[in-house]
């Protein structure tokens, strides 16, 4: 996709999410009817009839709300029966906290008297404690609850494939590793290290066949010396005894014929590193074969009775010069 317009989705999904979080604060705000100290009894008024919460509010952690029963009446009339909230919501700030207890339906609009049963005396007018009546706001607070989990997860998931498509492919990559080894002419190289790098001709008529280079050895190399038309940079590497190891050709889109190369210093200057190409045998030398964007992974496994053996297992980050479009499991 597209990084801009990952961009553009993450800065409107912030804007969704403030907005959302603007709203919360709002609606609680128009839900909130009135604040009562912590008193034994008093007077409380209401402007409208209807359904109410009662909720109370405190510093957090606070156990001044323990054991506490709540009775709600009109002024010489019966007692309001209320009702436990069964999903009690709790709004939580750094330092404060309301949690909702109890529903009740006045049956009109006037003064009502409130009792606090189980209030002990030290605790009576307690500073930043308060009684709070509110509208119910249940359903809204779980659709704002939802949109906002929704908001955020977009906005987590566009920032992250943002930086997923801008940052370089190297840097989001783990080095690459190599175990095993190469026994050729009684000299035996423990590999270590593994690098890849995937060179697509971009000239020519017809288009060269596309190259995966494949280098396991004893010590890390530079990248650069497996990039390029050809592995001059990498043979003289060998050539100066500064690499040790083995190299893997093949064309990705024909697995079956591959190349490998013995880097390691040739015994006169007269003499070439030596190499070996096998056809219609590639799949059984290299298997377990792991194409991706990103990396490649296999295992190497010489053919017996020959002057050169080897056993490596790797897994390399993988480059290239062109666009890559592979996602392949050779196996």
């Amino acid at each position: 996709m597209n990084p801009w317009l990952l961009a553009v989705l993450f800065v409107l999904a912030l804007g969704a999410l403030a907005a959302l979080i603007r709203a919360v604060v709002r609606m609680l705000d128009r839900a909130r009817l009135c604040n009562a100290p912590l008193r034994p009894r008093q007077q409380i008024e209401f402007a409208t009839a209807g359904r109410i919460v009662l909720c109370m509010e405190g510093p957090r952690f606070t156990p001044r709300f323990r054991k506490l029963k709540f009775e709600l009446r009109a002024l010489g009339g019966a007692e309001i029966a209320g009702q436990r909230v069964l999903f009690r919501t709790v709004a939580a700030g750094r330092s404060r906290a309301r949690v909702t207890l109890e529903t009740y339906d006045l049956p009109m609009a006037g003064r009502y008297e409130l009792a606090i049963h189980g209030l002990e005396p030290q605790h009576i007018d307690a500073p930043e404690h308060a009684v709070v009546f509110m509208w119910p706001h249940l359903a809204q607070t779980v659709l704002f609850v939802i949109g906002i989990t929704l908001a955020s997860a977009l906005a987590i998931s566009s920032l992250v494939f943002f930086l997923l498509s801008i940052l370089p492919t190297a840097a989001a990559i783990d080095p690459g590793r190599s175990t095993g080894y190469v026994q050729y002419d009684d000299s035996r190289i423990e590999l270590r290290e593994a690098a890849a790098h995937l060179h697509r001709s971009t000239n020519g008529d017809p288009p060269q066949p596309a190259e995966l280079r494949i280098v396991l050895s004893d010590r890390e190399i530079p990248q650069e010396s497996l990039a390029g038309t050809d592995i001059r940079r990498l043979l003289e590497l060998a050539h100066a005894d500064a690499v040790h190891g083995i190299l893997i050709r093949l064309n990705p889109d024909n697995p079956g014929t591959l190349t490998l190369t013995v880097l390691t210093p040739p015994p006169t200057a007269q003499h070439t590193v030596a190499a070996r190409r096998y056809t219609d045998a590639g799949r059984d030398i290299l298997r377990n074969l792991r194409l991706s964007p990103q990396r490649v992974s296999g295992d190497l496994s010489c053919p017996p009775n020959s002057d050169l053996e080897c056993a490596a297992h790797f897994s390399a980050p993988l480059f290239t010069n062109a666009p890559r479009n592979i996602d392949r499991d050779e196996t």
